[in-house]
Parts: structure tokens; sequence; C-alpha cells
């Protein structure tokens, strides 16, 4: 052997061997958990967060530089509050392709991990500081404009139980994401590995709550300064559970996807969707969505569609429903387009009681350029027969599809239908107009009539929010909803003695649906037992409350304006309701009925309500209700009872000194020149005690409860003779001027009982009450047989012997009696 060999040996064995040394003696003498403390240290100073790393940091150096981490917490930027935390987490990476600028990492494994993302309405993320670049910048490394991106080569990937809560406003997501198992094969720029994920998502925003499960052959391409690009061949997508409100959703996805990064083009091959799952009612089953081909590069205005072909079938009880849509080919590039009509159809075969219902589509061949495609000669063809009733319809347009950025519009709408059936009156709809859709929002116009009476109608959607918010206007010229639906008889009172029946709940749940603003005008809108002129209605809805600012009309011969409101919310007994209401000149009898079936009160005035209540039932909303309200009517009457009919009979009722009580009577009524009352209300029961009506001969005051949440009446009124009314008790009522009636109002609603007090009516005679009624020749009379000083007084006449004062005390008893006998016809 040379020398020179020899020697070059020996000198690399001995280099070879202090290397070892050195790595063995790093190894054995570096102690990676010392700098625990620099760590926390660090991110408490720059970060403003708590890290907490509890478990011990180990450290490999060769063949591989490999961390592990165990027990690691860090909280929220600036709170306590947990960000993130992990019970194990591995990277091992190689260290000589470092050398040379390529990232080589053996294998990445992570157990045990925890993350709170968090992104608000202005787009700012919880991670947003860890994103950015360390507060002291001497810290961070200088800049190098030369250097270049490491090379990315990870051999493998395996994390378990990964769990992700997001809160993300932008995007409409709330709730939890969970990995059970993510494993993949090599990931390098152009190298095909197998992927396997099996995962879970639960989320309140949408409401989704499915396992998810994904294999294939992934493919990245990693260029150096832009966007990557992946490649999914032998795709297998499944989605099981409830979402999208689909109960039992059973999705499955296969086939091959592709998206190119720099160029932002798309590229599908032989996808097929399998769907299974009930919406509305209707079970679908082996539904499939087919695609040959997708091609989508909006860089070169290229677009290519082969063989698009839908068929949906799903069962609703006994009805069965089958629908498909056939698009053979489109092919556009640039301003060159070809393509074939679109075809389809819908249909739904039911029972006697629900018929058949047949729906055929089909188009002209598209024409036009990549960012127009236009579809003209749309026609939609609607027959259905069943159970005696019919419709029949047609719906032309023309469609055009915008594909970048992706958008569809319906112009030269053209709708008319015709609809009958035997409990219904026909109805014949004929609309013209247009409409536009976008990823983004949504917009739409239409003019038309239904059965004659001709209508606008228009309208935006904004799209882009999680919360869909809308602002539609609809103006009619008259509306008279007998003429196509059938009229509402008004609500219906219990019969007399019937027992309540179940509560109706109150959901109000839909209003977190969407937000928005609405708008309607009616000349004249008519739905028996109502009939309302110059209807307006302006209303917004934000964030689950409803918010009427206008609703307002002239009605039961005067005018109405109110204001109301809903609020929904999480717990059903919590939401809550409210309405302001300010009617002047209106018919309360007319009013009542309408709305209440309630025939007791007659007048024309005011009538003002101040309400809210909550809860989640008809029942507990009435027994919630707070507020205030009250009426000032005039030319009105009480109905039930005729007060001086029953006044008239006073005699005999005096003398038998005993309580009346007699049912109500709808033909019977108590008139009044004006009567008035306000109310206190609060946990369903209205108190009043300012009752105030006045007639020629009777003046009426009184207190008490009306009990809306139990449906019952508690009321004293107090009426008072102040003078003679002829042909309603003439001479007989005079006698009883100035004496007070009590009349005691109890029972339902439906079932009012008047209980006239005569027995205080008694009292209020013999304590003198009714000494004005008698005249001056009983007022002495009846002072005397109550013991009073009827006759001059003693002192008064001169005469002092008590033999006189006797004798005329005996005298005016004599004569009082005598009066009194006369006055109860005795």
């Amino acid at each position: 052997m040379p020398v020179w060999l020899r020697r070059s040996l020996i000198a690399l064995a001995v280099l070879l061997g202090l290397a070892v040394a050195a790595a063995a003696y790093l190894v054995a003498s570096f102690d990676p958990n010392r700098y625990k403390g620099l760590l926390i240290d660090w991110m408490r100073e720059h970060k403003a967060r708590t890290l907490a790393i509890d478990g011990p940091i180990g450290l490999s150096v060769f063949p591989r530089l490999e961390v592990t981490l165990r027990d690691v917490k860090l909280s929220e930027h600036r709170r306590p509050d947990e960000f993130a935390a992990l019970q194990e987490a591995t990277l091992a990476v190689q260290v000589m392709p470092l050398l040379k600028q390529r990232l080589a990492v053996d294998r990445v494994s992570a157990r045990g991990v925890r993350v709170n993302y968090r992104r608000d309405a202005d787009g700012r993320r919880n991670i947003d500081d860890l994103l950015s670049p360390a507060t002291d910048a001497k810290d961070a490394p200088a800049a190098n404009a030369s250097s270049q991106a490491l090379a990315f080569d990870i051999s493998a990937i395996e994390f378990k139980d990964l769990q992700a809560t997001v809160k993300d406003v932008p995007l409409g997501l709330d709730g939890r994401f969970v990995v059970k198992e993510l494993r993949t094969g090599r990931l390098a720029d152009g190298a095909e590995s197998p992927i396997r994920f099996v995962g879970q998502a639960a989320l309140a925003q949408p409401k989704l709550n499915a396992d998810v499960e994904l294999t294939g052959q992934l493919k990245l391409s990693l260029p150096a300064g832009a966007p990557a690009s992946v490649a999914l061949r032998d795709l297998a997508l499944s989605l099981r559970g409830d979402g999208f409100d689909v109960k039992q959703l059973d999705a499955r996805l296969a086939g091959t996807l592709a998206y190119d990064g720099p160029s932002g083009a798309l590229q599908a091959d032989k996808l097929r969707l399998t769907l299974s799952g009930e919406r509305l009612g209707v079970a679908l089953k082996d539904s499939t969505v087919a695609l040959d081909a997708l091609r989508l590069d909006p860089p070169k205005r290229a677009l290519r569609l082969d063989a698009l072909d839908v068929k949906l079938t799903g069962q609703r009880g006994e009805d069965s429903v089958a629908a498909q849509l056939a698009w053979p080919k489109l092919e556009v590039t640039g301003d060159t387009l070809n393509g074939s009509a679109l075809k389809g159809s819908a249909s739904l075969q039911g029972g006697p009681a629900v018929g058949k219902l047949q729906m055929d589509f089909e188009s002209q061949a598209p024409s036009g350029r990549f960012e127009r495609i236009r579809v003209p000669g749309l026609r939609l063809a609607v027959q259905g027969s069943g159970a005696g009733r019919s419709v029949n319809g047609e719906v032309r347009s023309d469609l055009t599809l915008a594909p970048q950025p992706l958008a569809a519009a319906l112009d030269a709408l053209q709708l008319k239908l015709a609809f009958t059936d035997p409990a219904l009156p026909p109805v014949n709809l004929a609309l013209q107009g247009q409409a536009q859709a976008g990823a983004q929002d949504a917009s739409w116009r239409f003019d038309g009539a239904i059965n004659d009476q001709k209508f606008t109608a228009g309208g935006r959607a904004d799209l882009s929010k999680p919360v869909p918010y809308v602002d539609a206007q609809a103006r009619f010229a008259a509306l008279d909803l007998t003429r196509f639906v059938a009229p509402s008889t008004g609500p219906k009172p219990p019969p007399a003695g019937a027992k309540p029946g179940a509560d109706s709940p109150v959901d109000l749940g839909g209003l977190k649906a969407l937000d928005g603003r609405f708008s309607f005008r009616a000349g004249t809108l008519v739905y028996p037992p109502y009939s309302v002129a110059d209807a307006a209605l302006e209303a917004t809805l934000a964030g689950g409350v409803l918010r009427v600012s206008d609703l307002s009309g002239r009605a039961w011969g005067g005018r109405f304006a109110a204001q109301a409101s809903a609020q929904a919310a999480a717990d059903p007994a919590a939401q809550r309701i409210g309405l302001k209401l300010d009617a002047t000149d209106v018919d309360i009898a007319a009013l009542l009925t309408d709305v209440a079936q309630f025939r007791k009160l007659e007048g024309k005035g005011r009538v003002t309500a101040d309400v809210t209540t909550q809860g989640a039932s008809v029942q507990r909303l009435k027994q919630a209700l707070d507020g205030k309200a009250a009426f000032q009517l005039r030319d009105g009457a009480v109905r039930g009872i005729n007060l001086a009919k029953t006044l008239r009979q006073w005699r005999s009722a005096v003398t038998l000194n005993k309580d009346a009580v007699q049912a109500s009577s709808a033909e019977e009524k108590t008139d009044f020149s004006e009567i008035s009352a306000s109310f206190d209300i609060a946990d369903g029961v209205a108190r009043s005690k300012d009752l105030s009506g006045k007639s020629p001969f009777l003046r009426v005051g009184g207190e008490g409860l009306v009990d809306i949440g139990r449906g019952r009446v508690d009321y004293l009124a107090k009426a008072t003779v102040t003078g003679t009314a002829e042909g309603q008790g003439g001479a007989d009522l005079a006698l009883l001027k100035g004496v007070t009636v009590p009349v005691q109002l109890v029972g339902p609603f439906e079932a009012v009982d008047y209980k006239v007090q005569w027995s205080a009516v008694s009292a209020d005679l013999l304590s003198g009450a009714a000494r004005g009624a008698l005249g001056d020749r009983a007022k002495g009379a009846l002072g005397g047989l109550l013991g009073g000083s009827a006759a001059p007084s003693a002192a008064a006449s001169g005469a002092s012997a008590p033999s006189v004062k006797e004798q005329a005390r005996d005298k005016a008893k004599e004569k009082a009696k005598d009066e009194l006998k006369k006055l109860f016809g005795r």
C-alpha cells in the first residue's frame, strides 16, 4: 500500500473517530431540558403567551436529528385560556440533507393534540401573533437575499387523536373537528403517496355531526415561490351522519381530482357521487351525480364538461320521487363554444290522495363565450292531478352562466301557473322578470298578477356571510286573499265549561335562519274577517331578533299603527315577544270580534297597548304578559246585562235583601255615552282601578282584574243613579238617585256572570244614602226611623221638657214607617 494512501486512511480514521467522539460527547453532555426556561421566557416576552413543558424533552443527533416533546401547553395571547396542548410529538430530520438546502424529514408523529382556533368578524385570528415576527428585531436572524427555501421531503406522517375547536365567523364555522387517524407515505415535490384520513366533525354551525373517511393517492407539487398544487388519484371520500339539513346522510365520492395552484385550474375525471339520506320528508336512496370529465382553466379561458348525469330517486311515505338531468357535452375555448342541449325531468307518483306530478325540462344548444355561456330556450313544463286537484304550468327563460367567478342568471323569465282544488278558489299566477345568483350574492325582480291582482316584487341577498342577508319588497294595488286561499273564520271560543285543550308550542328558532329587511304595501288587504286599507309593513331581522318598525293601516272604521318585536333564544322558554299598539277612531266591537271573537264591548274610540311577554307556548305567553293597556270609547255599550232593566226591579230585590246572579245574555246591553279604563298587566293578569262610564242616568266606576292566562274576569263595577232616563226606568229609577248599585262580573270570558249586590243597596238605603231619593217628605221620616234628629232640636225650638222631645221622636218614627211602606209598595 502506498505510504500516502496509508497516511490518508489513518488521517480519515482519526477524523471519523474525533467526529464520533464529539457526537457522543455532545449527546452525553447536552441536556435540552436545561433550556426549558429559555423557551418559556422567550414565549412570554415575545408572544405574551404562557408556555408549560411538563414532560421531558428528548433529543438525538445522529444519524438523524430527532426531537420529542411531551405534555406541552400553550395559552392564548395575553390570556390564561388554553390555546394548544399535546401529549406527545416527535420530529425526526436527516442531518446531511440540511447541508444541501433540503429538509428531509424521516418521521412526523403527534398524539393527543388540542387546538382552539378563532377568527372574528373583522378577520382577526388568535394565531396572528404567532405568525408575526418577534417583537425584538435583534433576535431575528439576518435576512439573506441569496438564500433559497429548503426543499421539502417527509418520509411519513402519523397523527392520532388530534382535536381542533374552531369558531370562524367569516366562514360561518363553529364546532369541533377530530382527527382520529392521519397516515401518509412520503411527501415530497412530485412524489405520489398513499393517504388515509379518519375523522369526525361536530359542528353547531353549519349543523353537522358526521364521520369522515378519505383514502387515495396524494401527489404534491411544491414549486419555490409559487402556490402548491395537489392531486388525488383513486379518491374515496365518505361522509356519514346528520348534516346540511339531511338526516342519516351517507355521501360517497370517488374519482380523481387535481388543482393547479399557480393557474387556479381545476381538473376532475370519472367523478361519481352517491347520496342517501332524508330531507323534507323525502328519503333519497342510491341517488347519483356522475361526471366523466371536467376541465376549468381560467387563464386559458377554457372549460370542458363531458357527460354530466344526475339521477335522484326517493320515497316520501308511500309516494315515490324521481329526477334526472343530462348535459352530454360543453366545450369552451375563448370565444369558441360547442355543446349540446340540456334535458331533464322530475316526477312524483303517489296514491289517490296525492296523485301524480310530472315536470319536464329542456333547452336549446348553448352559445356564447367563456365569460358568458348562454343556454337559450329554457323550458319547464308542469302537469299534475290527483284527489280533485290539478296543476298546469310553464316556465320559460334564457339561462346565462359565468364560470369565473361562478354565477348564473335567468333572463326574460316568464311563468304561468294554474291550480285548482275543491276546497279553494282557482289560482292563476303569471309573472315575468329576471333573477341572478352568484357564490356571494343574488337578486331578483318580478312583475305579475295572481288572480288578476297585480304586484311587483324584488330584492337582493348577500350570501357571503354565515347567516344570509335578504332585502325583499312586495307591492300590491289590492290583495284579496279570499280569491285564492280558504278564508279565515278567526279563533273560535271554546264552549262554556269546556276544559282547555293542549297547549300549542311557539318556536321562534326560525328567526335565526337569516337576517334582512322586509317591506310590504297593499292598497287594500282582505283576509276575512280582516279588511285593511293602506296596509304597510316594515321589518328588520338580525341575530334572531325581528323588529317590526311599522305595521299600520286603516281598519275597523279607524286607523291603527303598531310596532312589534320577536326574539329567538337558545332556550325556547327565554324567547320574547313585544307589541305597541295605538288604534284611533276604531269600532271596538268589530276589532275585538275579528281578533278574539269577543263581543262584550261596543263603542268607537282609541285603544292603546304596550306589552311584552316570553315563553315557549301560547299559554305561557299569556301567563307572562306584562305592560299596560287602555281604551277610551264614546257612544258605547257593555253587552251581557241591561242595568236599566235590572235596576227597575230594585223594589222587590231590596225588600228581599238578597243578591241576584244573572247569566250574561247576548241580547242585553247597557248603553254609555262614554266609557274608559286602563290596565296594569303583570304575569298575565290585567288590573284596573279607574273604570269610568257615563250615561244620561248612570255613572259607573269600578276596579278588578282580568286573568288573561286563565281566561277569567273578576271585576266589581259600581253603578250610581244620577237622574231619570225616559224609557229606561222612568220615575222608579228617579227614586234611586244617588244610590250606588255594586255589580260583580265573575267567570270565564265566554260565560261571565253578573252578581247584583242588592244587600249592599239595602245597607246603603238604611245608612241614609237614599235620603235624597226619598225627597224632603221621606227625609225626616227616614231620619227618625234611624234614630237621627229629623225634627228641630230642643235648643232651637226653645223646648227643654223631655216629654215634648219624646213625643216629637215617636211621631217622626210613625211617619217614617208609613213613607217606607209606600216606597217599597207594602
